[in-house]
């Protein structure tokens, strides 16, 4: 597991459910339509407030993707966060 620093979180974007368009796209082509994106908070840095497990909304364009030895984390900070979905 990546332990972030720096005001970073380690978070994992969540899926939409996606209707059929008839419309055929690659699987490897991202196409994002909307500002901004609900992610899952899996790790925040030491001294976040923010919780693990925690939905918070994020501009889609601040999730940095990093990958090494083989794992892909998502990256974002903290400063990006708008907000957190609720019970």
């Amino acid at each position: 597991m990546l332990f972030p620093l720096n005001r970073y979180l380690v978070v994992e974007p969540l899926e939409e459910e996606k209707t059929t368009s008839g419309v055929i796209i690659p699987e490897d082509v991202n196409i994002e339509t909307s500002a901004f994106k609900l992610v899952k908070i899996l790790m925040p840095h030491l001294d976040s407030g923010l919780r693990e497990n925690m939905k918070v909304l994020v501009p889609t364009h601040m999730i940095e993707e990093a990958v090494f030895f083989g794992e892909t984390y998502y990256l974002v900070l903290e400063n990006h966060v708008v907000g957190y979905l609720g019970d």
